[in-house]
C-alpha cells in the first residue's frame, strides 16, 4: 500500500520543485544503479525520469529508489 503522498510534505514539495524548475537529479537504485536526467512526472507508485544519455524516459518505481540527489547544472 503506497504512503500518503500530500503535496504539503517535503519531500513531495521537493520533487514537484524538481519538475517545475527541470533540475537534473542522480538517482540511485536498490539494484545499484544511478540515474541521471531530469524528471519529468511523478504519480502514488512512480517517477518518469528522462535520462540526459536517451531520448526516452525511463519509469521508476518509488520502492526501487534509495537516493534522489540535485545536480549542479552544468554536468
Amino acid at each position: 500500500v503506497p504512503i500518503s503522498l500530500s503535496p504539503t510534505l517535503p519531500f513531495m514539495l521537493s520533487l514537484i520543485t524538481c519538475i517545475r524548475e527541470r533540475k537534473i537529479l542522480s538517482l540511485e537504485l536498490t539494484d545499484g544503479r544511478r540515474l541521471i536526467g531530469v524528471l519529468i512526472w511523478q504519480d502514488q507508485h512512480c517517477l518518469a525520469l528522462q535520462p540526459s544519455d536517451s531520448d526516452d524516459p525511463v519509469l521508476i518505481s518509488r520502492s526501487a529508489m534509495l537516493l534522489v540527489r540535485p545536480l549542479p547544472r552544468g554536468l
